[in-house]
C-alpha cells in the first residue's frame, strides 16, 4: 500500500490573518508528528512518503507531487489553525484521486471530531496518538477498504448521516519502543526556519523527550498526549540528539517539551550524558517556572544550555490562578533570577485578553517583562482553541466561535474574544503596542547587537526586528 503523509502548505490568510510581516517569525520546524507515524509504518514495511508543505511548497506543487506518487491512503495532520488548508487540500485530493481514502489527525480532529467530518472533506479522523491506531487502520484497509471500521480503536467516520466515534486508543506508555522518527522522508534541515530568537545556529534540530503533561492550564488543549506524562530513557534521547548531529547535521538542538524539566533528575541525568558522550551543541528548551532549581539550571548551562523558555503567563496573580496555572507570580520571578544569575539567556510567553484580563492588568504584564529584563518576550492574544477547558466553558456560556476565520495567536487583526470591560480596539492596539515597547527600547537594542555571536543569529534578529516594525 502507498501511504502519503502531508503536512498541509503554511497559508497567511489563515495563519496570520492581516499580520504579514509575522511570517518572518513563524516557527517552522519539522513536523515531528508526521515524522513518527512515517517510522512505525516504515517499521512494518508500508511504503510511505512526507511532503511537508511548510517549507513553502505550493499547491500547485503538492497536487502535482500527489498526482506523481498515486497513493492509495493520504493521511493530513491540521491544527485549527491550519485546518482551513487542511480542507481545501482534501477536496482536491478527492477531485484528482476519486479512489483515494483521506485520513486526518492532530489538535483539530482530536477536539472536535463531528464538526470535523461534518465538512465530508475527510474519510476517517484518528483521534490523538495516531501511530499505533494509523498503523491498525491502514491494515484494515488492506483487507476491508472502508468496511466495519467501527472495530478500528481510536477513530472517527462517518456513516450516512451519522459520525461514529470508536473511543480513544490508549496512550502509549512505553515511548522507547517507537523507533526514531524517519527524518530521511523530511525536507534537509537547512529547510526549515525557527523563530528568530530561539536559535543561535542553524540548522536546528528539534526533539521530544516526553509526551503529557501534567499541568492544568485553562488554554491549553491536552486532547492529543493527555495529562499522564511519559518519559523517554535517558540513552533513548541521547541516541536521538546524537542521530540529529551526525545524519542530520543538526548545529543545535531545542527539547521541544511541554515540560523538559519535569523530572529533575532525568534532567540531571540527560546533561551528564550529553557531556559524556561529547555531545557539545548549543540547546535550548521549554519548562515550567515551578519544575527548576538554580543548581539544575547551572547544570544544565554547563551541559550546552544557553536559553529557557518559561511560560509566565501574566504578572497578576489573580489571573495566574484563574489560568490554572499551578506557579505563583514569586515562582516566576525566581526562576527568572536564577537563569539569568547562572547565565542562561531567558525568553518567556504571555498570554493576554483571557476571561477576567484588564487593559491595566495587561500593562502590567508588559511592565513587568521589561522590569524582568528578559531576553525575550512573547504577549500572545487569547484564543480559545478547541479542546481547552477555557472553550468549554465560553460555549456553556452562549459564545460563538467561527474558526474558519483566521485564528493563530499571531494575528492580531482578527480577535476570536475580547474580554469583559475592553473595548476590541484598545485590545489590538495593545498587542502591537506590547511588542514595539519591548523591542523597540534603545538600550534593549543595543545590548541585543552586542550579544550577538553568529551569523545565523545576526540575520535572525534582523527578521525579528523588521517583523517588530511592521506591526
Amino acid at each position: 500500500m502507498r501511504i502519503l503523509l502531508v503536512n498541509p502548505p503554511f497559508e497567511e490568510r489563515y495563519s496570520v490573518g492581516g499580520s504579514r510581516s509575522i511570517r518572518r517569525v513563524l516557527n517552522i520546524i519539522s513536523p515531528l508528528g508526521l515524522a513518527y507515524l512515517a517510522a512505525v509504518l516504515e517499521k512494518n514495511k508500508f511504503s510511505v512518503k512526507i511532503i511537508d508543505c511548510t517549507i513553502s511548497i505550493s499547491y500547485r506543487q503538492l497536487f502535482k507531487s500527489i498526482l506523481e506518487e498515486n497513493p492509495e491512503v493520504v493521511g493530513i495532520t491540521a491544527t485549527t489553525s491550519s485546518f482551513e488548508s487542511a480542507k481545501f487540500v482534501a477536496r482536491h485530493i478527492k477531485e484528482i484521486l476519486p479512489g483515494g481514502i483521506i485520513i486526518i489527525g492532530g489538535a483539530h480532529i482530536t477536539a472536535m471530531p463531528e464538526a470535523t467530518l461534518k465538512t465530508d472533506c475527510f474519510d476517517i479522523g484518528v483521534l490523538g496518538e495516531a501511530e499505533e491506531t494509523f498503523l491498525e487502520l491502514v491494515r484494515h484497509i488492506e483487507a476491508y477498504r472502508l468496511r466495519r471500521l467501527d472495530t478500528v480503536k481510536g477513530i472517527a467516520f462517518k456513516s450516512g448521516d451519522d459520525i461514529i466515534n470508536t473511543g480513544r486508543r490508549e496512550f502509549i506508555h512505553d515511548l522507547d519502543r517507537l523507533p526514531l522518527p524517519a527524518r530521511h522522508l523530511l525536507p534537509p534541515l537547512k529547510k526549515y526556519h525557527p523563530t528568530p530568537a530561539s536559535y543561535k545556529r542553524l540548522p536546528l534540530g528539534v526533539l521530544i523527550t516526553s509526551r503529557g503533561c501534567p499541568c492544568q492550564c485553562i488554554f491549553c488543549d491536552r486532547a492529543i498526549f493527555g495529562n499522564i506524562t511519559r518519559l523517554r530513557g535517558v540513552d533513548n534521547v541521547l541516541d536521538e540528539v546524537e542521530e540529529l548531529i551526525y545524519k542530520y547535521g543538526a548545529r543545535e538542538i531545542r527539547f521541544f517539551d511541554d515540560l523538559f524539566t519535569l523530572d529533575i533528575g532525568r534532567t540531571y541525568k540527560i546533561c551528564e550524558g550529553l557531556q559524556r558522550r561529547k555531545l557539545h551543541v548549543p540547546w535550548t528548551c521549554l519548562t515550567g517556572a515551578n519544575f527548576v532549581t538554580k543548581d539544575l539550571l547551572k547544570t544544565m548551562k554547563s551541559a550546552g544550555c544557553w536559553q529557557v523558555l518559561y511560560g509566565l503567563e501574566s504578572a497578576d496573580s489573580r489571573m495566574l490562578k484563574s489560568l490554572n496555572k499551578g506557579n505563583t507570580l514569586e515562582q516566576n520571578i525566581r526562576a527568572v533570577r536564577w537563569a539569568q544569575k547562572v547565565g542562561l539567556n531567558v525568553r518567556a510567553d504571555f498570554i493576554v485578553g483571557v476571561p477576567g484580563d484588564t487593559l491595566e492588568n495587561m500593562e502590567r504584564t508588559l511592565k513587568f517583562a521589561i522590569n524582568m529584563k528578559l531576553d525575550y518576550a512573547h504577549f500572545n492574544k487569547f484564543v480559545p482553541f478547541p479542546g481547552t477547558a477555557i472553550y468549554k466553558t465560553l460555549i456553556n456560556q452562549g459564545y460563538k466561535f467561527d474558526f474558519a476565520k483566521p485564528c493563530s495567536i499571531l494575528d492580531h487583526a482578527t480577535l476570536m474574544y475580547v474580554s469583559e470591560g475592553v473595548a476590541k480596539i484598545e485590545y489590538m492596539n495593545f498587542l502591537n503596542y506590547a511588542f514595539k515597547k519591548f523591542y523597540l527600547r534603545p538600550h534593549y537594542i543595543l545590548n541585543r547587537l552586542i550579544s550577538i555571536r553568529t551569523w545565523d543569529e545576526f540575520k535572525g534578529q534582523v527578521n525579528g526586528l523588521l517583523a517588530i516594525m511592521g506591526l
